[in-house]
């Protein structure tokens, strides 16, 4: 089964980067998991501050392991290594494919731009449901009017 491995480390490790990528790359490994070449790394201002780092690197790969039970082992692994801050385990069937930035960027770039769609003037010959009179109605007969409309909104409402 394909899963992706997606994982962040501290922008202040940019040193250490492809000595964490080799650590996390041999704990998968050493459950079984191949991966595939593709690895995709940035580097990105964080959302809020992790263990007190404002910038991080977002490493994301692939890999297949056979045995999903193993995926635990390898979770417990990574929460012991310390070049990682924060990860994540998830099913690659349901991910979109794995795309670098320049990659993202001209895709978006390819895609033509919609038009927005026409406003049409939509003329409408319903009749009116009530027939309304115009100002011919005596004060009495609009009284009496006003009560038959709460009276049917009493029924309707059942109040």
């Amino acid at each position: 089964m394909k899963y992706e491995l997606f994982y962040l480390v501290a922008g202040s490790r940019e040193a250490e980067l492809d000595a964490i990528k080799a650590g996390a790359s041999e704990i998968v490994a050493a459950e079984g998991g191949v991966f595939e070449e593709k690895v995709v790394t940035e580097k990105r201002k964080l959302a809020y501050e992790v263990k007190h780092e404002t910038h991080g690197f977002y490493v994301a790969n692939r890999f297949e392991i056979e045995d999903p039970e193993k995926i635990q082992a390898i979770t417990r692994k990574l929460n012991l290594f310390t070049g990682i801050l924060r990860f994540v385990i998830s099913r690659a069937s349901e991910l979109p494919a794995l795309k670098t930035k320049e990659e993202r960027i001209g895709a978006a770039q390819a895609k033509p731009e919609r038009k927005p769609k026409e406003i049409k003037e939509k003329v409408t010959t319903a009749t009116p449901a009530v027939e309304v009179k115009k100002d011919s109605a005596t004060p009495a007969e609009k009284k009496k009017a006003v009560e038959d409309i709460d009276k049917k909104l009493e029924e309707i409402l059942n109040i």
